[in-house]
């Protein structure tokens, strides 16, 4: 099993979906952080009708993201996560992982991928995780990970933080994240946090470079 899969097994618990919905982002802060980042930067998008959201926990996103298209698929591999689903809107759920996502290619004019890249910690697992994104995107990507750059990265590296190990989540560079888009066809557009080197949960806008003859 790789990297990938391992983390896609990570909530598999049959209460983490209970647990992501209700304590993991308590505060109304939290719960608004993420969604209000989507949606400026999908704001910037043309022609948006198809939105896959993977993997999508247990809906957090959905109410940012059903009113912006048109048909929206909501994929993660956990059934736990699933169940607990927000009750309204309701898109059409798929239980799936991203490293393998049953979905043709360019399936979707967008695709978001939020909290889930900050766990991959090699390379090789940010491409392959980069291009099956890329893969089901007509156009776009929207994808968060944590920033080297910031504060919280930071401390780490200076041993004033302790880190989370081989197994928990790890800061990267945005150079090396545009890097990773960019070898499967993918160019950085924005990056986006809520406070610039503040901030470590970091999302990116790249949309698909075409290929001239």
């Amino acid at each position: 099993m790789d990297r990938i899969e391992r983390v896609s097994n990570k909530w598999q618990a049959a209460h983490a979906g209970e647990h992501y919905r209700g304590p993991r982002f308590g505060s109304r802060r939290a719960r608004e952080r993420d969604p209000g980042l989507i949606a400026a930067l999908l704001a910037r998008c043309d022609g948006v009708e198809t939105v896959l959201d993977s993997p999508c926990g247990a809906g957090r996103l959905t109410q940012a993201l059903a009113p912006r298209c048109r048909t929206l698929i909501s994929a993660d591999v956990s059934a736990a996560m699933l169940a607990a689903f927000e009750d309204s809107p309701a898109p059409r759920r798929v239980q799936a992982s991203l490293a393998a996502l049953p979905f043709r290619d360019r399936a979707f004019d967008a695709v978001v991928c939020c909290r889930f890249l900050h766990h991959l910690h090699e390379p090789e697992s940010l491409e392959r995780a980069a291009a099956e994104l890329a893969r089901v995107a007509r156009r776009y990507v929207i994808a968060s990970f944590w920033d080297s750059a910031s504060l919280p990265a930071l401390r780490v590296r200076m041993g004033l933080k302790r880190s989370e190990g081989p197994t928990g989540r790890v800061a990267t560079s945005r150079a090396r994240v545009a890097e990773s888009f960019s070898r499967v066809g993918l160019r950085a557009v924005e990056f986006r946090a809520t406070l610039r080197f503040v901030s470590q949960q970091t999302f990116a806008l790249f949309e698909r470079v075409e290929q001239r003859p």
